[in-house]
């Protein structure tokens, strides 16, 4: 059993998820549907602040893989949960759409941090209380905030206008710093000291490589469904008004599939566990094109919602065992990746939306991509069959 310090520490890694990606990012999603009813916005705008949010994220990966100070992680972890709140509150304060860029541009900076940071720390202080070290309770938050955004969207969309929803989603946000500070350990006496095995692995560059080639397809597939289900889901005549619900059913196949992705990987392999999900995703995608019925989407929602979470949490954690004396750097090199993808597939498929009427060919690009990014993942595979260290088990 584990015990209160630990419990209290996992809750704390959680719930800063919950802010920093929940709140900072996922709030737009429900968002959007509202936002381009009363303000009249294009597609391209919609799909080009989904855009700037993730080159956001996408520089603070950058910028996390020049950090090697434990004190200064620590910080930045402390400033992000801060950034994450006043971003939010501040999106309902303007209609200038310079400024919405800007804001979203720093949430991403923010997510950033919750991510991979967050990752790190709670990975070296796993290791360091010869905790199991996995990531699966901690990426749980991410699917908690798709839960809570979507929840929150329904609740406050009929008394509430748009810019009074932003301030909203930042209040709950900040009320939610308050457990995140009280029991968030003393990081900085988790500082493990570098061994000859973590220095040799810096030398599987080509693995990296490839596998950063692999999480760039599971980017694409993760972003184009996290930024438009809703509003594919609105734009059905049998769904309409239901697109938070979609939502909401993806955040509750999400938030326990870590756990069980961290189960399955266990008793079948991380290279087994990792096809599994990239298929699922890809599953999820192509239900989307061929069946708009409710039940269907529904299913879709499922389906992604457990599987890219999955990808995220095994990717992350399998490099950060390779590299525990510092696991945010190797994260932030395979986020950098991530982030491009998710910069990129955004504004195209939203283009694509704008000229075209419609998400269909938008979502065979995507489709095309996960597809591509299975056998790319086998070629990481293979690039680690050539590694003789016990550090990547199957």
């Amino acid at each position: 059993m584990k015990s209160i310090e630990t419990i209290r520490v996992l809750a704390a890694s959680v719930i800063a998820v919950v802010v920093m990606v929940g709140i900072a990012r996922f709030s737009y999603t429900p968002m959007i549907p509202e936002m381009m009813e009363a303000l009249g916005l294009s597609q391209s705008v919609v799909g080009m602040l989904a855009t700037v949010n993730y080159a956001g994220y996408l520089t603070g990966a950058l910028l996390i893989t020049r950090v090697s100070d434990l004190d200064l992680k620590v910080k930045l972890y402390q400033l992000g949960l801060v950034v994450a709140v006043v971003s939010t509150v501040l999106m309902g304060y303007t209609t200038e759409v310079w400024l919405w860029y800007v804001l979203r541009f720093v949430s991403g900076l923010s997510t950033s941090a919750g991510m991979l940071l967050g990752a790190g720390l709670l990975m070296s202080w796993l290791i360091k209380n010869n905790e199991k070290s996995e990531l699966g309770v901690f990426f749980s938050g991410i699917g908690l905030g798709i839960v809570l955004t979507a929840v929150l969207a329904e609740l406050i969309k009929e008394p509430y206008s748009w810019d009074q929803q932003w301030v909203i989603y930042g209040l709950v946000g900040l009320a939610l710093t308050v457990p995140v500070w009280r029991w968030m350990p003393d990081y900085r006496a988790c500082a493990l000291p570098r061994t000859g095995g973590a220095i040799a692995g810096e030398d599987r560059g080509r693995f990296i490589v490839i596998l950063q080639l692999a999480y760039f397809c599971a980017g694409v597939g993760y972003v184009v469904t996290a930024t438009f289900l809703v509003a594919i889901a609105e734009s059905m005549p049998e769904l309409s008004g239901r697109g938070w619900l979609i939502w909401l059913i993806a955040g509750l196949a999400a938030t326990p599939a870590c756990w069980l992705w961290d189960v399955f990987s266990r008793r079948w392999g991380q290279w087994t566990a990792l096809y599994l999900a990239y298929t699922l995703n890809a599953i999820s995608i192509l239900m989307l094109i061929v069946d708009t019925s409710m039940a269907s989407v529904m299913l879709s929602a499922v389906i992604y919602g457990a599987s890219f979470i999955g990808i995220v949490s095994m990717m992350l954690a399998m490099v950060g065992r390779v590299f525990p004396e510092n696991p945010s750097r190797p994260m932030s090199r395979l986020t950098f990746s991530y982030g491009i993808a998710q910069m990129l597939a955004p504004a195209i498929v939203g283009y694509l939306a704008d000229v075209e009427g419609n998400y269909t060919n938008g979502l065979w690009l995507t489709l095309l991509v996960m597809a591509l990014g299975v056998g790319v993942l086998h070629m990481a595979r293979r690039a680690k069959v050539r590694e003789t260290s016990p550090a990547f088990p199957d």
